[in-house]
């Protein structure tokens, strides 16, 4: 069998040898071409922005909404009734401290202190009688006492003389038994010895009658315990004895002090009935008119301070923790397109259990009248300052790892764990990292560890 012959009886194998021959070499073509394209595409680097590390002090901050309010307020009612004789000021009207704003009439006080006048001095006159009165009973009460002493001594000297009589009339009866003495003569010694009885009995009894509110049973049913020291008793005895006249003396001091107390009563109201202000501030409301009648805690004036006013923010109960009064506040009004420094004053200790938040008054200075009770305003306190931290870019962090970021040296990246403290707006403040230290800043999700970069630098 000759070459074509046997090519005529193989000519369809042959066909499909070639066919697979061609399928297979295409196929090595196209595999080898895809091998080295994603060779190429590997060794090519990636183009990232970087981002240098720098520490830095940075100041956290609560940021919240907050009202303005007036710091101080006054609400002025009349303390007498009358009818109003003058206004001094308008609404709107600033006024200082003890500055007259109103008038009442003061016509029935004026004369209910005339008469009131004329009460002390009668009173006085009174006092002064009962202070004369008891005066003259402490004379009465010291010449008593001397008479006293007076009356012991001549009632003692009596006695004496009575015994030294009834001894010599002892003596006498004896003598005449034994014929000594004649009845005569004894008869006369007896009747003087009833004379000498008699008046020692009679001194006795005076005696007796002049004690009476001076013995030590009249101290005793008084109250007192009686004195060693006689100077002591005698000042009991004064006091005893004087004790009607102190009373009226007291009932007269009495009088004199209620005369005075109502003298001052009315001149308080003669002088509350010139209306004055409290504090510094403006007049922020009028209720009355001239010739208005006005009674006891009828409301007059409305003065409010705002040299100083409140900012007033409710805070939630996690940022009242970082929250101590005296801390800095920056104040920013949008409608004034200003910003204002104030610090934290008081911190309200009850939290609203339904918003759980606190109020907190911020002060601040408004001195030129600028900030309006009612405004509306945002305030940013600064509650920790942290010197020397360390702050990345929010976007350098890998967004499948939010802790992991590529740290790029030379023409590669390598990527790096690091502790995320806190969260503020754009920026993270984190630790694992150093001053000086460069990160990739774009292109995170196409980096890898050890990836190779170009970096493109870019001042922070």
């Amino acid at each position: 069998m000759d070459f074509f012959t046997l090519l005529r009886e193989n000519k369809r194998k042959i066909y499909l040898l070639v066919l697979l021959s061609v399928i297979i070499s295409t196929a090595y073509a196209i595999l080898s071409l895809s091998l080295d394209n994603d060779t190429i595409i590997q060794e090519m680097p990636i183009q990232v922005e970087t981002f240098t590390i720098k520490a830095k002090t940075i100041t956290k901050k609560v940021n919240s909404i907050a009202t303005v309010q007036y710091k101080d307020k006054a609400i002025i009612s009349s303390k007498i009734f009358g009818r109003v004789e003058n206004i001094f000021v308008e609404q709107g009207k600033q006024v200082r401290k003890g500055q007259l704003l109103a008038k009442i009439e003061t016509y029935a006080l004026e004369l209910q202190l005339k008469e009131a006048t004329a009460e002390l001095k009668k009173a006085q006159a009174n006092l002064r009688l009962a202070e004369e009165k008891l005066l003259q009973a402490k004379r009465n009460v010291e010449q008593r006492l001397k008479a006293i002493a007076k009356s012991r001594l001549e009632l003692t000297d009596k006695y004496v003389t009575l015994q030294n009589t009834e001894d010599i009339l002892r003596k006498k009866e004896k003598l005449f038994k034994a014929g000594g003495v004649t009845e005569t003569e004894l008869n006369t010694l007896r009747t003087h010895y009833h004379t000498v009885k008699t008046q020692f009995l009679q001194a006795k009894k005076d005696y007796e009658t002049l004690i009476v509110g001076f013995r030590d049973s009249d101290i005793v049913k008084a109250g007192f315990t009686k004195p060693q020291d006689e100077s002591k008793t005698n000042e009991l005895f004064t006091l005893i004895n004087t004790a009607m006249e102190q009373a009226e003396c007291d009932a007269a001091k009495s009088q004199v002090e209620q005369a005075k107390t109502q003298i001052d009563i009315i001149k308080t109201n003669i002088n509350e009935a010139s209306i004055k202000s409290p504090i510094d501030g403006i007049v922020a409301g009028r209720s009355i008119d001239i010739g208005e009648k006005v009674s006891e805690d009828t409301n007059l004036f409305v003065i409010i301070n705002t040299s100083k006013v409140y900012c007033i923010s409710q805070l939630n109960e996690i940022d009242l923790i970082s929250i101590q009064p005296g801390q800095k506040v920056e104040i920013t009004i949008d409608a004034l397109h200003k910003t204002y420094s104030g610090k934290v004053e008081i911190i309200s200790p009850v939290i609203d259990q339904t918003s759980r938040t606190a109020d907190v008054k911020i002060i601040c200075s408004n001195i030129d009248n600028s900030l309006k009770p009612g405004m509306f305003a945002r305030v940013s306190i600064n509650v920790q300052t942290i010197p020397d931290a360390i702050c990345i870019p929010a976007t350098s962090l890998k967004e499948s790892d939010s802790s992991s970021v590529f740290i790029i040296k030379n023409t590669m990246a390598f990527e790096k764990k690091v502790t995320i403290k806190e969260r503020m707006n754009e920026e993270v403040l984190v630790e694992g990292l150093q001053e000086g230290d460069i990160i990739a800043n774009s292109q995170i999700k196409l980096l890898y560890d050890k990836a190779k970069v170009k970096p493109i630098l870019k001042t922070n």
